[in-house]
């Protein structure tokens, strides 16, 4: 084997370790989402104020262990962090846009919008992540 055949192997081994560590960071988020939500309707909150507690309790979760751990950056870095803000307000209106507009207005229960929510939202952050705002960071 080549050297450069070992070099794209070990990359390609860490960038799957990578999605690894991204997809188990994505299911503490959407643990932290999901509970809150459904745990905040059932106590009567309206779909806004549900919707806004939970994703800014996830995305403390997201942000402190994505960088740490999944990207493996600093947490002090300025640019990363305007990035990432960026990239959460996307979320939050994507959430919002699905949780208060899209599912209501199609009569679906709450259970299917934090499905839409947890599911859609990850694909769309890992690229945004990867290749935006950690993309600097180590492999």
């Amino acid at each position: 084997m080549s050297s450069r055949s070992r070099r794209l192997k070990v990359i390609s081994r860490r960038e799957i370790w990578r999605v690894a560590r991204f997809l188990t960071v994505g299911a503490a988020v959407a643990i932290t989402y999901s509970a809150l939500f459904l745990g905040l309707r059932a106590a009567g909150a309206v779909l806004w104020e549900a919707n806004a507690i939970a994703h800014v309790a996830s995305v403390s979760v997201q942000y402190i262990a994505h960088t740490l751990w999944t990207f493996r950056s600093r947490l002090r870095d300025v640019a990363q962090q305007a990035r990432f803000v960026g990239v959460i307000a996307f979320g939050f209106i994507f959430s919002f846009t699905v949780t208060t507009m899209i599912s209501p207005a199609m009569g679906w229960p709450d259970t299917v919008s934090v499905a839409l929510v947890v599911f859609l939202l990850p694909v769309f952050n890992y690229a945004l992540y990867r290749f935006w705002v950690f993309r600097g960071a180590r492999p």
